[in-house]
């Protein structure tokens, strides 16, 4: 997911809602300005915020879908250049390995 434009959107919404209700209630040219600048820096901060966690939240979850695309590709490794099945020591490694994996990536 591109989260790129987030802040911006998030700045440019708040500064849009704040500039309409300064206008509406008849706010001074001066004090309109110094708030809405305020505002504009305080949301794109927030902005800055949400996308550092959806970053950090999407990038898990594309690292649990990609898991078992590796484990699949491990097995497709360890077929014999004459399609035979491996053996069943090889099988066991390798369930044991991923096992061990899975425990620690569940402790990080």
């Amino acid at each position: 997911m591109n989260t790129k434009n987030i802040p911006a959107l998030v700045m440019l919404l708040a500064g849009f809602v704040a500039s309409m209700v300064m206008l509406l209630r008849g706010t001074s040219n001066r004090t309109f300005l110094i708030t809405l600048l305020l505002v504009l820096v305080c949301f794109y901060v927030v902005g800055c915020v949400i996308k550092f966690v959806l970053d950090k939240y999407i990038g898990e979850i594309e690292v649990k879908e990609e898991e078992p695309e590796e484990v699949q590709e491990s097995n497709m490794e360890n077929i014999d250049t004459d399609g035979s099945e491996p053996s069943e020591d090889s099988v066991e490694a390798q369930e044991a390995e991923t096992e061990e994996n899975n425990e620690e990536a569940d402790e990080g």
